[in-house]
Formats: C-alpha cells, sequence, structure tokens
C-alpha cells in the first residue's frame, strides 16, 4: 500500500496550515478545511495500515468510535477558534495529544 505518500502529503500540507496562519489575505473558512482535510488525511492513512499489524495491535469498534468522537470534537472547536492564529495552535495541539494519547493506550495495551 502507498499510504505512506499520503502521510508525506499531509505533513507538508501540515506545515502549509501553519504558514497560511499568518497570512492576513487567506480565507478562514479555507483553511478550517484544509486543516481538517490535512488531519482526515493523516489520521485515515495509519488507521489503513492496521491490516498490516498483529491481531492484538488493530484498533478494535470502541477505540475507532472513541478516535472519530475525537475528531468531531476538534473539528468543533477548530470551527470557533478558527478567527484566532494561537486559539487554532493551542486546539491543534490539544487535539493531536488526545489522538496520540489513544495511539498510546493501544501501544501499552497491546505489549501486555
Amino acid at each position: 500500500m502507498y499510504s505512506h505518500i499520503a502521510i508525506a502529503i499531509s505533513v507538508l500540507l501540515m506545515t502549509v496550515d501553519a504558514l497560511y496562519l499568518n497570512n492576513k489575505n487567506v480565507d478562514r473558512k479555507f483553511l478550517y478545511g484544509l486543516i481538517v482535510v490535512t488531519i482526515v488525511l493523516y489520521y485515515f492513512s495509519l488507521i489503513v495500515n492496521q491490516v498490516y499489524n498483529k491481531k492484538v495491535c488493530r484498533f478494535e469498534k470502541i477505540e475507532a468510535i472513541i478516535l472519530l468522537t475525537i475528531f468531531v470534537i476538534g473539528a468543533l472547536i477548530l470551527w470557533l477558534v478558527k478567527n484566532s492564529i494561537l486559539g487554532v495552535m493551542i486546539c491543534l495541539l490539544i487535539w493531536n495529544l488526545a489522538f496520540f494519547l489513544v495511539f498510546l493506550m493501544k501501544s501499552k495495551n497491546s505489549l501486555n
């Protein structure tokens, strides 16, 4: 599978998102959409690779629901703070930390 290409593209797009935050001429709705698409692309690519993991490392339905809930809540909060550069950056930090914690808990549980 070529999901590593999608991961590389999403990392590059996240850099573009951060650069566009400082540009006053960029439409905030476009920037919001670009950020959300970038995060969807990145985490979707990680989840697609689950087929190559051992069975104990694969996500169960409850974990997929948790990831989807984190995504929806993060997207809603991002929409509320889309006009504030600091708000967007803090939202992205917390949003990615929440995803990281889910992946970390899954990796710790799969080691047992």
